[in-house]
């Protein structure tokens, strides 16, 4: 095929085709890009709207994951004091206890001597 004739074929068939494109259009040439300008407006306010979207999104995701890692960082703190306060307040049972069994281990030993 002849590279030129190509080239020829393909621009007379872009020129019929287009030339029956505006001929058969519902609408005017003017109404036609009056109405392609406001979709791109519409477009482009969309894609505006996206942007403060993404960056709305963003700062709250920043701001959420602060928030959060204060409340784990407290939540910690409060468990840890927690934790110590129990330890506190058992430590004097887990020693009367000890005092208990060595007293009850004292007394079976006894017991034993006595009886052997």
């Amino acid at each position: 095929m002849n590279t030129k004739s190509f080239l020829s074929g393909l621009f007379v068939g872009s020129t019929i085709v287009g030339a029956i494109t505006l001929l058969t259009t519902p609408t005017t040439g003017k109404d036609l890009r009056t109405s392609c300008k406001e979709s791109a407006i519409k477009v482009q306010k969309g894609f505006e709207q996206l942007a403060k979207d993404s960056q709305t999104a963003s700062i709250q995701l920043k701001t959420t994951a602060k928030v959060g890692k204060e409340t784990f960082e407290t939540v910690g703190e409060e468990v840890k004091g927690s934790i110590n306060n129990w330890k506190e307040d058992v430590e004097p049972a887990l020693n009367q206890l000890k005092k208990d069994i060595e007293a009850l281990q004292k007394n079976v030993e006894q017991s034993r001597k006595a009886i052997d």
